[in-house]
């Protein structure tokens, strides 16, 4: 059985701790809040509790419900990078979390870890590929044939995929991560 470490979260005051087995936690804590019909403020305590998270986006990975100064109603936040800020810190720039696994639910300081685009997008197609029709190795052949002066109608054709996907290869607009 993991033991389970907790660290606060960077940017929130104390208010919220990442655990290293990937989950968030509100800390008992009281804010002031203003009605909004009188303007009465009043002081509200808020116990601890663990946030229950939801799908961030179509790829599966989870969020949770924030609330700062800036974003005083809340705003969902990528619990997978709410772990690695309290536990490595930022993500240095042009860099990403990667989910080592392949698994977007699977939180856990273990398996995360700061990557850049291409290698984010490499580890998404060795890892079953997440439905795209393309391979890397497509993708290479794709543009070979184009430097070979192919017509991007017959490749179309070949790779069972749009004209306009590999009109979009030959302009770098998918697949840029790809070298």
């Amino acid at each position: 059985m993991k033991t389970e470490i907790w660290k606060d979260i960077p940017g929130y005051g104390g208010r919220y701790q990442a655990s290293s087995l990937g989950r968030i936690k509100s800390l008992d804590r009281f804010f002031d809040r203003e009605d909004w019909r009188t303007g009465v403020i009043t002081s509200v305590h808020v116990n601890e509790k663990i946030l229950t998270a939801g799908r961030f986006n179509t790829h599966g990975h989870l969020s949770v419900f924030l609330r700062d100064s800036q974003y005083p109603n809340g705003i969902g936040k990528p619990v997978h990078q709410l772990v690695m800020l309290a536990f490595v810190g930022f993500a240095p720039e042009g860099l990403e979390v990667l989910h080592k696994n392949g698994i977007p639910t699977d939180n856990q300081i273990t398996n995360l870890c700061y990557g850049s685009r291409s290698e984010n997008m490499t580890d998404r197609y060795r890892h079953a590929g997440q439905g795209l029709k393309l391979t890397v190795n497509d993708v290479i052949k794709i543009r070979d044939m184009l430097c070979q002066g192919v017509q991007q109608r017959q490749i179309a054709r070949m790779f069972n995929v749009s004209d306009t996907t590999i009109y979009y290869i030959k302009q770098g607009r998918r697949f840029r991560w790809i070298k």
